[in-house]
């Protein structure tokens, strides 16, 4: 518990001078997230005010993003936003000033076998729609039932936002207030850790192993009264992990018989997965939304992701955004709209998509030869365990190998040791990145 005493506030005892001054100790005394503050009748006494003063107060530090009320279990601090600067997103690749001559950390799709966007394309986007007025609905009318069909959704359960991370970002907005709780895989995507902190709700970590999210672990987690949950059912980053079909019935069994949920499907690696879609849309009781990005298949810089959910959260992620950005690019919409339907660009996202597959089976294959535990069957990267990180990181740089740490992948940093391989763009094997990794196994 936060200790507070008459000797730590001035003269003045109104509402708003009391959560000034508990917001200043706080930051001062660098209470962790979680610490209890005093009751509002023992705080009322010490500082010989009305318990109502108090409650304002602690009203107040809510309104700021200071506090979160939690009943009869009173008023708990909450995590605030950390310096970006020390966000894990920034610590998850080596050192970007190596010269290595195989960056394989990056988890980017290869640009050799993105579609090409030629200028016969790009015109007719630019040319095909109407010009329209900023209240101009949020979707292209070229790309909505594309979407439609893909999702197999109705459009009006549909919208386009700039990449996946600006997609979480904008749901969780809606479906959680700071000091909730979030269910998130560990290890996960470290930008979603980060996400948490920016919005200060509270990660709930669950394991996974080869078939997906674990049972017991997810069961456990939905005890602490979660409010929400973010799952990458194909592909998962950084494991490449696709949910298969019997997990999926059992995590839906469980979200099914807990209290409702929104869910939130982040499908980042859209048509160059493998494995089939899966989602639990109708399987729960709470809000389910799909994000389903083309960044992978289609190129990072469309900046195009797509948001499949119900209309009462979709309609707020919307009306959020008009306050901001409002829409997304209608030509940039129209081109992707393009390369989703027309035949030579589908072709070459499929040829990608085997490619992808090939590269990932090259390693995996050979390290699982080796005696390796390498789950990893989709997408663009390999979670492989070793003995030591640093060992391993070394070792390859000096072969100019630059692979991204696993601990970069956990909430705390702690965790078994692991690298993630980026197969993405690996036609052969360097040199020698074998037989290195088989030593720190």
């Amino acid at each position: 518990m936060l200790e507070l005493t008459s000797a730590d506030f001035g003269t003045e005892r109104g509402a708003r001078d009391i959560a000034q001054r508990i917001d200043e100790l706080v930051e001062v005394r660098r209470a962790p997230f979680g610490t209890k503050l005093p009751p509002i009748r023992t705080l009322a006494r010490v500082l010989g005010v009305s318990p109502t003063t108090i409650a304002g107060a602690y009203l107040e530090l809510e309104r700021r993003g200071v506090a979160k009320g939690q009943g009869r279990a009173g008023t708990v601090l909450v995590r605030r936003n950390p310096p970006l600067g020390a966000a894990r997103v920034f610590h998850m690749f080596p050192d970007q000033t190596s010269s290595a001559t195989h960056d394989l950390s990056t988890g980017f799709p290869d640009p050799r076998l993105l579609p090409r966007l030629d200028v016969k394309a790009l015109s007719a986007a630019a040319l095909g729609g109407e010009a329209r007025n900023y209240l101009n609905r949020h979707l292209a009318e070229e790309l909505a039932p594309v979407l439609a069909e893909l999702l197999e959704v109705e459009p009006e359960n549909l919208s386009v936002v700039n990449g996946s991370l600006d997609a979480l970002d904008r749901l969780l907005a809606q479906a959680c207030v700071p000091g909730d709780r979030v269910i998130v895989e560990e290890p996960g995507f470290p930008p979603i850790f980060d996400l948490l902190d920016v919005h200060r709700l509270v990660p709930v970590p669950v394991r996974s192993d080869a078939e997906g999210v674990d049972p017991d672990s997810l069961a456990n987690a939905l005890e602490h009264r979660a409010q929400a949950m973010i799952w990458q059912p194909r592909a998962q980053n950084p494991t490449g992990v696709s949910t298969s079909e019997r997990r999926l019935g059992e995590l839906a069994e469980l979200l099914a018989a807990s209290r409702p949920i929104t869910v939130i499907e982040d499908d980042h690696s859209g048509l160059v997965s493998m494995a089939p879609r899966v989602t639990m849309r109708g399987m729960v009781p709470g809000p389910v939304a799909t994000v389903f990005g083309f960044s992978k298949s289609h190129g990072p810089d469309l900046r195009i992701s797509a948001i499949a959910a119900g209309e009462d959260l979709l309609a707020k992620v919307v009306e959020r955004r008009r306050l901001g950005p409002s829409w997304t690019s209608g030509v940039i919409q129209r081109v992707l709209a393009l390369l989703l339907t027309e035949a030579a660009p589908t072709a070459r996202v499929e040829s990608a998509r085997g490619l992808y597959a090939e590269r990932l089976e090259l390693l995996a294959g050979r390290l699982r030869d080796a005696g390796a535990a390498v789950t990893s069957t989709d997408g663009l990267n390999c979670w492989i365990p070793v003995s030591s990180e640093l060992g391993v990181i070394t070792d390859l740089a000096r072969i100019s190998v630059v692979v991204a740490p696993g601990s970069a992948f956990y909430l705390d940093g702690r965790g078994q040791p692991h690298i993630r391989v980026t197969t993405a763009a690996i036609d052969t094997l360097a040199p020698g990145l074998i037989d290195v990794i088989e030593r720190w196994l």
